[in-house]
């Protein structure tokens, strides 16, 4: 099997991480796979990649020849030209790039296509019209909690009935897609990747006093100020405890002044970016998540497959599905970070009660292993190919 998956880009982010994980798992099976990115600048994965998988940037010199096809950028056009004033404002300024898009997507040779992220979608389901390319487009947020603009909207409304399948994470995300005619939709949740430890650190690093963990992009969405101030609510009551968040982003300078703010100097650190997340997360003793809003996240499947207690807003979607509450971790009232404390200040005292939780964390690999999921891939996959 040959196919191309299409993302803008592979840095630290969600979507990405499942790209990757989905890519070397069909690379280490033996398939031809591609990562494309439209927008990476030609830089290195955030993420390691299999050996065998190929990835090219639509940026780098590889792609600066790509022949001017006229009757290949027909169905573009036409469809241009058959869109509201609005939808042409989005698609005319990334025409040229749509064009070398569809080139690089003719020129790797796909059996399928499978594309991430709403906006990237747009344009991939965009630039394949005419080449009887089978498309699969994969949502990872949470559709009613993230407005993509109405422009973007439209399109999107527009063009998915175009893709063969359009999966998404949750009922719930597929609930936002019921009212478009056309729409073959699929419930895919992300895979659980099996712990990997570092060789060089067979047993986590001494540390003094406890670990609380958070992990994510440093974003809005992801509530890390609404995290430090229900931090700030209980540190005094627990002065062995610290709290780290692994990550980064365009609000770490707000988050690093917060800290200062609230006085947690000695008590918050703001490491960066980790390659190796399971390693962090073996040396914590509470996993939280504070998220605004969640697709299905990645963090929350991976502490808990290492067998950490964790705690996590309970967004409209996401960690619901993940989180069996009271058995293998706490939910608490979205956006409540006074709730988000008094979960934090019961868990941080009661080690008995972490340790419980954290027995019953690990199966969630039962539930959303690797092979279970990968698996609702292929189907998908084979059924695009011999449809």
């Amino acid at each position: 099997m040959r196919i191309t998956l299409v993302i803008s880009t592979l840095d630290g982010g969600g979507a990405e991480r499942v790209a990757a994980n989905m890519a070397n798992y069909w690379a280490a099976k033996g398939w031809g796979v591609i990562i494309l990115t439209t927008d990476f600048g030609g830089q290195s994965s955030c993420y390691r990649l299999h050996p065998r998988v190929t990835h090219l940037d639509l940026g780098s010199p590889r792609f600066n020849d790509l022949p001017n096809d006229l009757q290949a950028s027909a169905p573009i056009v036409r469809l241009i030209n058959g869109c509201s004033q609005s939808e042409r404002a989005v698609l005319i300024p990334l025409a040229t790039e749509i064009l070398k898009l569809q080139g690089a997507i003719s020129r790797t040779e796909p059996e399928v296509v499978i594309s991430y992220i709403d906006r990237t979608n747009v344009c991939v389901l965009t630039a394949t019209r005419g080449l009887g390319l089978p498309v699969i487009v994969t949502e990872h947020c949470d559709q009613n909690e993230n407005f993509i603009g109405a422009e973007w909207e439209l399109l999107r409304r527009r063009l998915y009935p175009q893709a063969s399948y359009v999966t998404v994470l949750t009922e719930e995300a597929l609930d936002h897609f019921s009212s478009v005619a056309g729409i073959r939709g699929r419930v895919i949740p992300n895979a659980v990747t099996p712990p990997v430890f570092s060789s060089s650190d067979e047993m986590p690093q001494q540390k003094n006093g406890r670990l609380l963990l958070a992990m994510g992009r440093l974003d809005h969405e992801k509530g890390f100020d609404l995290l430090l101030h229900a931090f700030a609510l209980v540190a005094e009551r627990h002065p062995d405890w610290t709290l780290e968040i692994l990550g980064e982003g365009p609000v770490r300078p707000y988050l690093e002044s917060s800290v200062q703010r609230l006085g947690l100097a000695e008590r918050v650190r703001l490491p960066g970016f980790t390659r190796r997340p399971f390693d962090a997360m073996r040396r914590a003793d509470l996993f939280v998540l504070s998220s605004l809003d969640e697709g299905f996240p990645n963090v929350l499947l991976e502490a808990m497959a290492c067998g950490v207690a964790v705690v996590s807003f309970d967004c409209p979607s996401g960690p619901r599905h993940i989180i069996r509450h009271g058995v293998d971790g706490i939910l608490v009232p979205p956006r409540d970070a006074q709730a988000m404390a008094a979960a934090l200040d019961r868990l941080m005292g009661d080690e008995a009660e972490r340790k419980q939780l954290a027995a019953k964390a690990p199966e969630v690999a039962e539930r959303f292993g690797s092979e279970k999921v990968m698996s609702m891939w292929e189907e998908l996959v084979f059924d695009c190919v011999e449809s």
